[in-house]
């Protein structure tokens, strides 16, 4: 049992990381939100003002707007997919806790589904961030093609394949209790 303590102290702080991560992907999300906002008030030629009432000067360093803009839109889908992401992992680390035992039908299903998330949703994001920066006039898909998903698919295989494990750990367990 020392073993499963040490698996329950370690999804713990998974839980906790999870939660932290999910809560500033939705920060930074909302602020390059305001950003853009801000963004296209100057370019269209009105004045962004800080919070103490000053107007504010140099919103985008250099004259480039539009890019400024398209960066921060096309940023926007591939937080929200992260917090999307966390906010799936918190759920399942919350039932774990709960369950006590990572070793459940239920929580293997749940592990293989977040796999399975963890491929498509930031496809998916990316997907909508290249639409917005064709919408938006740039074709060149520099900043869009710095978001590599190849981290998400391997976490995806690896979640999956834990899944597998914890569905064989759960067989084991209902043998020992029918025994």
């Amino acid at each position: 049992m020392k073993s499963l303590d040490s698996i329950q102290k370690t999804f713990h702080v998974f839980k906790v990381l999870s939660k932290v991560a999910m809560v500033f992907c939705i920060v930074i999300a909302s602020l390059c939100a305001v950003g853009a906002l801000c963004v296209f008030a100057v370019s269209s030629g009105g004045q962004v003002f800080s919070l103490f009432g000053q107007p504010i000067d140099n919103i985008v360093v250099g004259d480039d707007y539009g890019q400024s803009l398209i960066e921060l839109l096309s940023s926007i889908p591939i937080l929200v997919a992260d917090a999307i992401l966390y906010g799936l992992s918190y759920r399942y680390f919350q039932k774990e806790e709960y369950d006590k035992t990572p070793f459940t039908k239920s929580g293997a299903k749940t592990i293989r589904s977040l796999g399975i998330r963890f491929i498509y949703i930031p496809i998916i994001a990316i997907v909508i961030a290249e639409v917005i920066c064709v919408i938006l006039g740039n074709d060149n898909l520099d900043n869009v093609s710095e978001f590599s998903n190849l981290s998400s698919v391997i976490t995806g295989i690896v979640l999956i394949l834990a899944s597998l494990i914890f569905n064989y750990g759960a067989e084991l367990e209902e043998k020992v209790n029918n025994a």
